[in-house]
This record gives C-alpha cells, sequence and structure tokens, in this order.
C-alpha cells in the first residue's frame, strides 16, 4: 500500500517537470532562435509479486515514473524579414558559433548580431560572432585630396582617425574549425583606385558628303606678282595648279588678292577665275604702301566644295593617381574620299585636369605681360595664356586640361562601313598605357563608318576611382562585405556555419545558446569535392529565424501534463483514505 504512495509522489513530480518544460516553450514562443522541448518519461525500476497477493501467480509491478530527459526539436522556424543586414539566419541545419567573454565556444541559432563600438561583430549578449577574416587591410597614410574627401565624407579628423587600405578579393574561404576567429571590422576603409588601361568605343562616323563656302590660301607658286616702283602699280596674276586643297575650282569662283608692306598696312583687291582656272588683277594702287623694304603678296580663292567631316570622342578615364581624366579622339574624314569607303585621320590626346579658366577683369592701370596674358581691354576682360601644345581649353566647361599625352591614328572603312584596317596607338596615361579597342577588322562590331549605319555611340573601360567605407553588409555566400563610396564592394570576412553528428547532444547553456558534449560530438565544416570547406546551407542576412514553438501543440500539451498531475495526486488521497479504512479495522 505504501508504493502506492510513492507512484502518486512520483508522477506528480514528473509531470511538474512536463509542465516546466511546456511552459518554458511557451514563455519563448516569440525568443529569436528558440529551439522548443519535448519532456520525455521513463517508469521506474519494477519488482516481482508473488504469494498471497495473486494466489501463487507472479506479476511486476513498477514504482512510478521520472522524467527522463528532454528531445530538442531541430525543426526549422519561420523566418521574419528586417532592416538590420546583420540580422542573419540559416536555411537549412547549422549553427552560429559565438565566443563568450572567457573565450567559451557556444553554437547558436539567434543570428541578431551587430558591430559593438570597437567593430567587432556580437550577439545581443556581446559574444563574439566566429568566422574567416579575409586579413586583407592594412593601415595606409592617404593622400592630400584624399585626406580632404575623406574629412568631409566621415566628419572626422583624418589625422587622428586610423585608416586602413583594402586590397581586393572575390571571396573569401573557409578555415578549418579551429581557425574560426572574432570577425573585427575597421571604421575607416580606403579603397585604391586603379588606373584605366583598357578602353573599348561602338559608334558610327558620319561619311556622308558635306558642301560649303571655303577660304583656301593659294599656295605661293600660284601667284606672281611684279611692281612698277615708279607708279606704285603692282600687277598679280596666277592660277590654281599648286593648290591642293582646292578640290573643285571653277569660273567664277572669287581671287581675294592682299598686298602687305613691312609696317602692316594692307592693300586688297578681288577678281575672278577665268574659264582656264587663271586670274589676273593690273595696276592695284601702292601709294599708301611703304616700298622700301619690300611687300608681301598672297591670294585666297573663295569656292564651294566638299569640306572634311569631323568626329569627337571624350571618355572619362582613371589616372594612376585616381583622378578623372580625359581620353579624346578627333577624327577629320580625308578629302577627297578613295571611290570606295573612307579614310579618317585621328588625334588622340590624354587630358589631365589643370585649373578652372577664368576671364580676369581688366585694370587699366596695370601692365599685362603679353606672354602671359590675352587683354581684351574693349570688352573688359583678360585671359591667361595658354600653350596650346600643352594645354586644351574647354569654354563650355570652364576648365584648363594638361595634355599628358598625344598621337596621331588613322581608320580606314570600306564601303558597307566595316573596318578595314586601324592604325590607333596605345596612349601613355601617365606611365601606364591605355589600350583602346575600336572593333575587330572586317567587321562591324567597334567603330563603323557609314550613312546607312544608325547607332549609338557606346564606351567601356576599366579602371575606377578610389573610395572610402560606405557601409558593411552581407552577400549570399555568407561574405561580409565592406561596400565602397566608388561603388567597389571587398569581402572581409566569411561567418562560420558549424555542424555536429548529433545536434539533440549539444548542452543547452541558455534559451539560445548551446555547448558540444560528448552526446553531440565535436563541431565540424562540410565539405565539397574539392576538400574546400562550406556552408552546407545559405547564409539569409536581413532576415531572423524565429522560434520554433507551436503554441497550440505546446498549450495542448500544457493541459495534458495537468491532468496528469491532477490524476497522480488523487492516487496520493485514495491511498491515504486505503490506509485510514486499515486502521479503523484493527480499532
Amino acid at each position: 500500500m505504501n508504493s502506492s504512495f510513492y507512484n502518486g509522489v512520483s508522477g506528480a513530480k514528473t509531470h511538474q517537470f512536463g509542465i516546466d518544460v511546456w511552459a518554458d516553450n511557451i514563455s519563448n514562443v516569440n525568443t529569436v532562435g528558440f529551439k522548443s522541448y519535448t519532456p520525455e518519461f521513463s517508469t521506474i525500476f519494477s519488482t516481482t509479486l508473488t504469494g498471497n497477493y495473486f494466489d501463487g501467480t507472479t506479476s511486476n509491478i513498477s514504482y512510478g515514473s521520472r522524467s527522463q530527459t528532454t528531445g530538442m526539436s531541430l525543426k526549422q522556424g519561420s523566418f521574419q524579414n528586417t532592416d538590420n543586414v546583420f540580422d542573419l539566419s540559416l536555411g537549412k541545419d547549422g549553427w552560429f558559433g559565438v565566443q563568450g567573454a572567457g573565450g567559451s565556444l557556444f553554437y547558436t541559432r539567434a543570428g541578431s548580431f551587430s558591430i559593438d563600438a570597437n567593430g567587432n561583430m556580437v550577439d545581443a549578449n556581446g559574444n563574439y560572432l566566429l568566422g574567416t577574416v579575409g586579413n586583407n587591410y592594412t593601415p595606409t597614410t592617404l593622400s592630400k585630396e584624399i585626406l580632404d574627401d575623406f574629412g568631409k565624407y566621415y566628419s572626422a579628423n583624418p589625422k587622428t582617425a586610423e585608416v586602413f587600405q583594402v586590397s581586393p578579393l572575390t571571396d573569401i574561404l573557409l578555415s578549418g574549425v579551429e581557425s574560426q576567429t572574432k570577425i573585427t571590422l575597421p571604421d575607416y576603409l580606403y579603397y585604391p583606385p586603379t588606373p584605366t588601361q583598357n578602353v573599348k568605343w561602338k559608334g558610327n562616323l558620319d561619311p556622308k558628303v558635306v558642301r560649303d563656302s571655303v577660304d583656301l590660301p593659294l599656295n605661293q607658286n600660284d601667284v606672281n606678282y611684279s611692281i612698277n616702283i615708279n607708279d606704285k602699280l603692282v600687277d598679280v596674276s596666277g592660277g590654281v595648279s599648286n593648290t591642293s586643297n582646292a578640290l573643285e575650282p571653277k569660273q567664277g569662283d572669287a581671287v581675294k588678292v592682299y598686298v602687305q608692306d613691312s609696317n602692316g598696312v594692307i592693300k586688297t583687291a578681288l577678281t575672278y577665275l577665268d574659264d582656264d582656272l587663271l586670274w589676273q588683277i593690273n595696276g592695284i594702287d601702292l601709294f599708301d604702301l611703304d616700298l622700301d623694304n619690300g611687300i608681301e603678296v598672297r591670294a585666297e580663292l573663295y569656292t564651294d566644295q566638299e569640306v572634311a567631316n569631323v568626329e569627337k570622342f571624350a571618355s572619362s578615364i582613371i589616372s594612376p593617381s585616381g583622378s578623372k581624366d580625359v581620353l579624346s579622339m578627333v577624327f577629320t574624314k580625308q578629302i577627297p574620299q578613295p571611290p570606295n569607303g573612307s579614310i579618317w585621320d585621328g588625334v588622340l590626346e590624354i587630358r589631365s585636369f589643370y585649373e578652372k579658366f577664368e576671364k580676369i577683369d581688366y585694370d587699366a592701370n596695370v601692365t599685362y605681360d603679353p606672354n602671359e596674358y590675352i587683354v581684351y581691354a574693349d570688352l573688359g576682360y583678360v585671359e591667361k595664356r595658354y600653350d596650346p601644345s600643352k594645354y586644351y581649353i574647354d569654354r563650355v566647361e570652364k576648365a584648363v586640361y594638361e595634355i599628358v599625352d598625344t598621337k596621331v591614328g588613322m581608320l580606314h572603312f570600306g564601303g558597307e562601313g566595316q573596318l578595314l584596317g586601324a592604325d590607333i596607338p596605345a596612349m601613355n596615361n601617365s606611365g601606364v598605357l591605355v589600350d583602346i579597342d575600336i572593333g575587330a577588322i572586317n567587321n562591324f562590331d567597334g567603330l563603323t563608318s557609314s550613312v546607312n549605319l544608325k547607332s549609338s555611340r557606346t564606351v567601356s573601360q576599366d579602371g575606377h576611382v578610389a573610395g572610402l567605407l560606405k557601409d558593411y553588409g552581407m552577400d549570399e555566400r555568407g561574405n561580409i562585405i565592406a561596400e565602397f563610396t566608388n561603388g567597389k564592394s571587398v569581402p572581409m570576412a566569411k561567418v562560420a556555419v558549424y555542424h555536429f553528428q548529433n545536434d539533440q547532444g549539444l548542452t543547452r547553456t541558455t534559451s539560445t545558446l548551446f555547448q558540444e558534449s560528448s552526446n553531440s560530438g565535436k563541431p565540424i565544416f562540410y565539405t565539397d569535392a574539392s576538400g574546400n570547406y562550406i556552408h552546407g546551407t545559405q547564409v539569409f542576412s536581413n532576415r531572423l529565424e524565429t522560434s520554433n514553438v507551436n503554441l497550440g501543440t505546446a498549450l495542448t500539451e500544457l493541459i495534458v501534463m495537468q491532468k496528469a498531475f491532477d490524476a497522480s495526486a488523487k492516487s496520493i488521497t485514495t491511498s491515504d483514505e486505503l490506509i485510514k479504512n486499515v486502521i479503523q479495522m484493527k480499532r
């Protein structure tokens, strides 16, 4: 009879344990990364009863129940999107690794991480997130131009800030389990510039015939003159046979003659080509000219003919110092054209910004050096003089560019516009050669020249300007990414994902932190066919795994446990009543 008391007590204690487990599940229904548990019971060792109890037969009877263990549910929780890029979750099995302040290692599915004041990746309890670091940044000293940008961008003193220069990487390979360490991210990162080395152009050079009125200086061999000193008269005559740039001279084209003395005094006269393309002017009055030191006679032809087409291309390129320079290509069509196709002469330049172009107010009290300034007194301003062989003035952008390199080239196109030949030299980009790709020979994949082809101009080039750290993020491979102001991004570390032979064997230390045990086995990393360590699951950012507790099941089980507890308690009171009856029988 006494055993019934113990059975009831053990049942009450056991189901109190069950109530505690399910109540714990319910209390953590909103805990990120929480894994629910199921209480498991076992019977207490039984004994064999014989003799008077069962009329000589035998039977077994237990001494109640006891709590044996709790079974962890590894079922995936639902996902909740967040606005924190370091809210991480795992698509399948696996655990994030974190390190406590004392060096203890824990494993968790609660992926809410952030960057602390020291740049370390930590969870809500200050434990360090573990991973493989890229070790791809080193301390650096910035140039004056970058220092100015640094101070403006970060609103910090660049002289006291510790700045690191990053080296580009495409991915970080996981190292071994024992090599994982805490992830530290610098506050200030600098991405160095990469100079442009390749430029590819695509577009059409329009070869259509364009006619216009032009003024052509006649070759001096086409100008003849004789002077009558006594009468101060000059006779001038000539033709156009030696003037090669006169493409289509014809009867009636005007010829203007200039007679100039050593003092700069000029007399002019006008005549026209005859049907033999000859011209003549007799008796030009030289009365106002000084004839003692000789005279200069020249002539210009005014005619209508085909003029050269000019096509301009320009693209920004990056210099080795990181500045944005300009690659200019100006192509001029040769006149006359070949019978089939066209030939274009090119002038290529690389220009680097030198200074702003400004007009200075004219001051009558100032003497301006003509070697340094161009004076427009009547317009009220003065311009700084620049050597055109060294500088290019962009009056639209109001900028002066230093000419870094100048070369000439040539393009030859076929009748259908295809590129037949090209002589485009590499340009010197302040010590770095820039190759210019204008397409394949006998093809239409680059520059073309046809009146029937309509293609928009496109240009692509490598190289990039310097960049400063803008923010940190994550990619789909579990890399922590540094994002820069120049649009570049570099992986800095890879988050580790741990696996165990027996996940349910992990020892629970808090609601979401676990440690390895002899039952779980040592943590391991999955490997691919090449033997490289891999995650074995996708790492999501901006998304947390919520608790996997099923609230409906938990509440139902809680009621079941309560009823079982009540029944066990009832067995105790029933046994008590039976003992009372036995005692009363003795009286």
